[in-house]
């Protein structure tokens, strides 16, 4: 999983394995080495919610999606699960979910 975070954006590329283990109930982490201590950990996984969400835990950002955006992005190329989570004092969070393009041109 790539992650990009930017703004008030959390945009996700997985591989088409990753895609697959998220439809089938599995979550998908990554880890980001903050300094030579901290480490930061990523985790998406998908919901029985039609809505997406993000939230922080010590050391851990959570994301989930609908099991449907899991479905959709393991069978259609080119699918982004888009959604806008509202902040109290900031612009909305947008967090995107795709499938990273280059990695289905490579295999």
């Amino acid at each position: 999983m790539k992650i990009r975070i930017s703004d008030q954006t959390l945009r996700m590329r997985l591989t088409k394995d990753e895609a697959l283990s998220l439809q089938r109930g599995a979550h998908v982490v990554t880890s980001l080495q903050l300094n030579f201590i901290d480490v930061f950990e990523i985790e998406l996984h998908s919901w029985n919610l039609s809505i997406g969400e993000v939230h922080f835990e010590k050391n851990k950002l959570k994301a989930s999606i609908p099991h449907s955006a899991a479905k959709q992005l393991s069978h259609e190329n080119g699918y982004v699960y888009r959604c806008e989570q509202q902040a109290s004092q900031a612009s909305a969070l947008i967090l995107e979910v795709e499938i990273d393009l280059q990695k289905v041109k490579q295999a």
